[in-house]
């Protein structure tokens, strides 16, 4: 049906964004506020291959160097990258949810990362110079003030534009050395700022993981990465970090090796899987074990999905893939350890850089993720089924203790040393059966459970008759820990198998005995 209503009159207005909208951007925005150091990184890492573009620095040029002052009140970024032009810099610092970089070439390219560091310090002072001119630029922001004005106790009585006029000041300065070219953020008077602003120890592990950096000597797949690459088209960028300290100065590498931490002590790679995208998007690089179980280093554990060499989130992207092929995979994110390379073109992260934008190419990426998640759970099911954590081994054991204990009790458990070794073997058997079951299916799961159930059965028996023995053993501590042990074994198959509504029902009735 046609609309005859006469045209209305135009009504003219004056867009006007509030205070609210800064106080967003960087307190909202940012809830880890760690974060703003990867936002000024990788702004750092645009700069430099901005400057290896334009043939300022050389294709293995760059560096960027993380300074924490003595009293750990201040921290300065510094970058060697291209910098910003006198005609440019002021704009382009001042200039807030608009960028001219895109996402297919720069980390970075919303142009809200740099008040970041408005969330955790008093005064965020950004100092920049583009190589051959005379003058560097200085923009300062009151961060203090800023947070004060924009907190919601202040109801947005100034709007952004007043707040960055009133808050924000520019000035040039001028400087001898025209051939120098850098990008500065100083971050002073820190305020519960995170614990990597003021280790250096801290600062190092955060950005061996998020930050684009070399792999160390002792990684022994060097080659099979560089290789891969090159055949997806999608390439391995890196740069130098530093961190500075009072005393010392050190280059930051990724945290991979040949051997790592592993709930028994350590365990080395035997391999290094390569799998690649079959549309071409991404490729990774999946570590190898010859043992079932979970890494205990969190700064390496789990796959990591990285675009630009830079880390989306954490480890929780890849643990979502896992657990939507099987609820009871997403424990298997931390059995393995690799990384994911993503074609920058291919996916965009989102604002907080903690996952994608949820568009269809980012739906059919997981899908094909989520392949390689079935493989690696089938993977980590086979595996705990081998050696001596597979369900054969603990029976065979289990013959050998009862036998044990048959003998023991033959000669009313008289000789107290080997009644003692069979308790602690028992315990040993124990650890095992709860390493296996971290990983076994249903159905081994519960012949592991009542193997376990026998031990502690047995454990318990040979303690009555330890004796005077005991006391030194602390018996009542080894039989509670046993106990527990199997319950929480229990709870954790219960935990798999029932509803949430169902799994609360269970605790409730047995909170009168846990």
């Amino acid at each position: 049906m046609a609309n005859n209503a006469p045209a209305g009159k135009a009504v003219n207005f004056e867009p006007y964004f509030g205070g609210f909208i800064l106080e967003t951007l960087t307190v909202g925005m940012y809830g880890e506020a760690r974060n703003a150091i990867r936002e000024y990184i990788q702004n750092g890492f645009d700069s430099i291959q901005r400057a290896r573009e334009i043939g300022i620095l050389a294709g293995d040029q760059g560096h960027i160097q993380v300074i924490m002052a003595p009293e750990k009140k201040s921290l300065t970024i510094r970058d060697d990258g291209a910098g910003l032009s006198v005609k440019s810099a002021t704009a382009t610092l001042t200039r807030i949810g608009a960028s001219t970089k895109t996402h297919a070439r720069n980390a970075g390219f919303r142009g809200i990362g740099r008040l970041a560091g408005i969330v955790f310090c008093d005064t965020l002072t950004f100092v920049t110079k583009a190589k051959g001119e005379r003058e560097q630029t200085v923009v300062v922001f009151d961060a203090r003030g800023m947070r004060s004005a924009m907190s919601p106790s202040k109801g947005s009585a100034a709007s952004a534009e007043e707040l960055m006029a009133t808050y924000v000041s520019s000035s040039r300065q001028p400087i001898s050395k025209t051939s120098q070219h850098f990008f500065e953020v100083r971050m002073e008077g820190l305020r519960d700022a995170p614990p990597e602003c003021t280790s250096s120890k801290a600062m190092r592990d955060f950005l061996s993981q998020v930050a684009p950096v070399p792999y160390p000597q002792t990684f022994p797949y060097r080659d099979e990465l560089e290789n891969a690459a090159e055949e997806s088209e999608i390439e391995l960028e890196e740069i130098e970090i530093s961190v500075a300290s009072a005393d010392r100065n050190d280059a930051v590498y990724k945290l991979y090796g040949d051997e790592f931490e592993f709930r028994s002590g350590t365990v080395k790679l035997t391999d290094c899987a390569i799998v690649h995208s079959p549309t071409g998007r991404w490729w990774g690089w999946i570590g190898k074990k010859s043992e079932s179980g979970a890494y205990t280093d969190p700064r390496v554990a789990g796959l990591r999905v990285r675009v630009r060499n830079i880390q989306i989130d954490g480890a929780d992207i890849f643990r979502s893939v896992f657990h939507e092929r099987a609820k009871s995979y997403a424990r298997f994110q931390d059995y393995f350890l690799g990384e994911i390379f993503v074609k920058p073109t291919a996916l965009i992260p989102n604002a907080r850089r903690d996952g994608f934008e949820e568009d269809p190419s980012w739906r059919s990426v997981r899908k094909e993720l989520g392949v390689v998640a079935s493989a690696l759970g089938k993977e980590a099911y086979e595996l705990s089924n081998a050696g001596k954590l597979s369900l054969e081994a603990q029976r065979e054991a289990l013959k050998k203790a009862r036998a044990e204990l048959r003998k023991l009790k033959k000669s009313n458990f008289s000789d107290i040393d080997k009644t003692v070794a069979l308790s602690r073997s028992i315990a040993t058997n124990q650890g095992r059966i709860a390493k296996a079951m971290e990983a076994a299916d249903m159905t081994t799961s519960a012949a592991l459970t009542a193997i376990g159930s026998e031990y502690a059965d047995m454990k318990i028996e040979a303690l009555r008759h330890v004796g005077d023995a005991a006391e030194t053993l602390d018996r009542e501590k080894i039989e509670t820990e046993a106990r527990d042990e199997l319950i929480q074994e229990i709870m954790e198959i219960l935990e798999e198998q029932l509803s949430p509504k169902c799994m609360s029902e269970v605790r409730s009735l047995l909170s009168d005995y846990l």
